[in-house]
């Protein structure tokens, strides 16, 4: 064993008496501990904090690569000739303490984004560039993950291999993500492998298996609400009728960034290119090559497109001639052509006059505006997509029938937008323009923000601010017919009005509704995300045998976030599958040395048993190993295994026995929903009559329902029901001036299976109008 510290060999300073060891756990930093005996000729120093360790077998095997992590302590060793001896203690820990060292920016959210991609991202966020990335290129896709403020790197990634159901590792100066198993073992009693006196199995006694398992989540949108009110002229606060669905608080500032360091923050932006820099102006464009997508600076995270979001560039000055893209949204390559929403620049050939333009999914759209070289300007896009989650979470476990993958899917939805840009001459704002006020059919799941991306951009820009505004769109339409959306945020934002949590939607001064215009506030309700799932093959054969046939099991899943109940309907069906196995369970301890196994063993392997005189044939997931060294030659190190299924210890999937005190049980087992109506739409209003579009074609055999009471959709007839039918408009009559009417799809299923959540149109209008 050669052990070298900052490249000095002190393999002849350790301690004889003492063991070396290496503790490695799954998904968190490995730490050795060893003693030291310094020669008194002085010809090794004591080691210091930060220096670097390696210990290296005489086969060549790397067993840990990292730092000192703490000055080392001394301990008395006893007396020799020449006086008092001291050994020291030394603590190391791998490779990433350098990352946990810097500290990591914390992020607000990454959506829909790859693992390898997301790690990497990850150490960019901590500005070190002493660990290599290039090999990170796992392809499991993460729904939805942030970056908490307060934590470590390690920590951080520790979560997400763990949602991967993969295994991180920092040593050798590289970090690497490896799809658990990253190694397998096999151990069999037949060919002498497996000592079967080194073999400790246990049973988790912390739940039992089952297979009726309930999932509870956090809270999330419900019903998909249209509420209307009329203007008098005077009236800035109208009550909504339901609370509306809003992200966490900590959710909500996406984006925050005034250019006001010495450097653009490369730990959050990404940069291609030399044409940017900081200065006074905050943000400096200073040209481009001229090729579209190869200078520009974006977020590091892609953007969920879901629920209401505004983006805003504050401080914006265009020099003529410039040309390029400005506070854009992106896919893929980002170029125009790939610009999903943003702000065009372009210059008129032979003056150089400088226009904006929004620009909708790779093409110009409403109006051009153009620009003066000594103004400011204020560029504003609000997006509105009804679905707030739009990448399911993917839950991954493993069972008797091998992997389990469950969740994962993408919702297509639409998405209304607001451009607007708002000229500041001297420091006085002018009212805000609107350029583009439309709805797109199929909005991405996920974007990335560019700032500016340049062809030729010659100007300055002051901040830019993304900004989740929570579920709710308002639209206005004049006693005349014209309808607009409303400008929504603050009055810093020069917005006309915003939603609050309370479920209030306020005006601001000069923008109260005149008389008879009616105001359309489209938002989410809120509930807690709750799933169910069953496995009646096995509670029929507990019942053949005699046995309670339900074993169930209620609780939350905490990572992956379950965020709606289809996530906890995906998240109950994965861990349905992994607890009803045989060895669902199993875990227990393994203890080798390096003599007997095939190659050094680390966390995230698995050790195939097979043991014909125990019944015993199975894979587990090694969680931890510690390797013990005492001077030998050759090299002989222990290794201690611990091993456990999925349902013994949780791995991809985190759990906790809570149950949320305002979710609804029972859950529906098994649930498979009708579309949503999400895209409904009031087609007319006309005297006391309401025609309205479903958005969608009825299912086979189905159809739509429309009733007065939420929750209480059924094949039967009663004072509830409004009308049943397949057409995709209907029409139906108002009796009051505060109706309430919801809508849900129906399939063609013996009992028919409904929409998840209604379509709830709620009037606060007179009949007449």
């Amino acid at each position: 064993m050669k052990i070298t510290i900052q490249g000095q060999d002190y393999t002849t300073a350790l301690d004889a008496e003492r063991p070396l060891s290496i503790e490695r756990k799954l998904n968190e930093p490995s730490v050795c501990r060893l003693w030291l005996l310094l020669p008194p000729d002085g010809s090794l120093a004591s080691p210091q904090q930060n220096q670097a360790l390696q210990v290296t077998g005489d086969d060549g095997t790397v067993y840990f690569t990292g730092y000192v992590a703490v000055t080392p302590m001394p301990e008395y060793a006893g007396s020799a000739m020449e006086g008092s001896r001291s050994r020291l203690v030394l603590d190391a820990i791998s490779d990433e303490i350098l990352l946990d060292q810097a500290g990591i920016v914390a992020g607000k959210g990454a959506s829909n984004e790859a693992s390898g991609s997301l790690m990497t991202a990850l150490v960019t966020r901590t500005g070190v560039t002493s660990l290599a990335t290039s090999g990170l290129s796992l392809n499991a896709l993460i729904g939805e993950f942030s970056s908490q403020a307060g934590t470590s790197w390690s920590e951080n990634a520790g979560a997400v291999a763990s949602q991967a159901r993969a295994a991180y590792r920092a040593a050798s100066g590289v970090v690497t993500l490896t799809a658990i198993p990253g190694a397998v073992h096999a151990f069999d009693e037949a060919d002498g492998s497996l000592d079967l006196a080194s073999l400790t199995l246990t049973n988790s006694v912390q739940r039992a298996l089952a297979n009726d398992v309930t999932v509870c989540g956090e809270h999330e949108p419900t019903a998909y609400v249209t509420e209307l009110f009329v203007g008098d002229g005077v009236t800035t606060q109208f009550d909504l009728s339901e609370e509306p669905f809003f992200p966490a608080a900590s959710k909500r500032s996406l984006v925050h960034e005034l250019f006001d360091e010495g450097a653009i923050d490369t730990r959050v932006w990404s940069v291609l290119g030399s044409s940017f820099s900081l200065g006074g102006g905050g943000l400096t464009m200073q040209g481009g090559s001229g090729l579209d997508g190869s200078s520009l600076v974006s977020w590091l995270d892609p953007i969920e497109m879901g629920g209401t979001l505004l983006l805003e560039a504050t401080g914006v000055t265009l020099a003529a001639g410039s040309s390029g893209m400005l506070a854009g949204f992106s896919t893929g390559v980002q170029t125009q052509a790939a610009c999903t929403a943003g702000f065009m620049v372009t210059a008129q050939q032979g003056t150089g006059a400088v226009s904006v333009q929004p620009m909708l999914l790779g093409t110009a759209q409403g109006t051009a505006y153009a620009t003066n070289p000594a103004h400011q300007y204020a560029l504003r896009v609000r997006v509105h997509c009804s679905e707030g989650q739009r990448t399911l979470a993917t839950y991954r476990s493993y069972g008797d029938r091998g992997a389990i993958s469950c969740g994962g899917q993408s919702y297509v939805a639409g998405a209304s937008l607001q451009f607007e840009i708002q000229e500041f001459v001297d420091g006085v704002a002018g009212m805000p323009v609107t350029l583009y006020d439309g709805f797109v059919g199929d909005f991405p799941a996920a974007c990335v923000l560019v700032a500016a991306s340049s062809i030729n951009l010659q100007g300055t820009m002051r901040g830019v601010n993304l900004t989740s505004l929570g579920s709710a769109w308002v639209t206005s339409t004049s006693a005349g017919g014209t309808q607009c959306t409303r400008r929504q945020g603050t009055p810093a934002q020069s917005a006309e009005c915003h939603v609050e949590s309370s479920g209030r939607i306020v005006f601001y001064t000069g923008f109260a509704p005149p008389v008879g215009e009616q105001i359309a506030i489209s938002y989410r309700g809120v509930g807690r995300a709750v799933g169910r799932a069953l496995n009646a093959a096995s509670q029929q054969a507990l019942m053949q045998a005699g046995l309670s046939p339900v074993r169930t099991w209620a609780g939350s899943v905490t990572s992956p976030a379950a965020r709606s109940s289809q996530d906890c309907r995906n998240a109950a069906q994965a861990l349905l599958e992994a607890a009803n196995g045989v060895s669902a369970l199993w875990g227990g301890t393994y203890k080798s040395t390096n003599a007997t196994l095939d190659a050094d063993v680390w966390p995230g392997d698995a050790l195939v048993l097979h043991a014909p005189s125990l019944g015993l044939n199975t894979q587990m997931v090694v969680r931890a190993v510690k390797l013990s060294y005492t001077a030998s030659y050759p090299d002989r190190v222990a290794y201690a295994m611990a091993f456990a299924n999925d349902w013994a210890e949780d791995l991809a999937i985190k759990t906790s026995g809570t149950v949320r005190s305002d979710a609804w049980l029972p859950a529906t087992a098994n649930a498979m929903p009708a579309p949503n109506l999400n895209l409904l739409t009031i087609a007319a209003m006309s005297g006391n009559t309401v025609t309205v579009h479903m958005g969608t074609t009825a299912a086979a055999g189905g159809g739509f329902e429309i009733r007065r009471r939420d929750a209480a959709f059924n094949p039967g007839e009663d004072a509830d029901l409004v009308m049943r039918g397949a057409q995709s408009t209907m029409t139906f009559a108002r009796t009051t001036a505060s109706d309430r009417f919801y809508i849900r799809m129906f399939d063609g299923a013996t009992r028919p299976n409904y929409s998840e959540f209604s379509a709830a149109l709620i009037f606060n209008l007179p009949l007449a109008s």
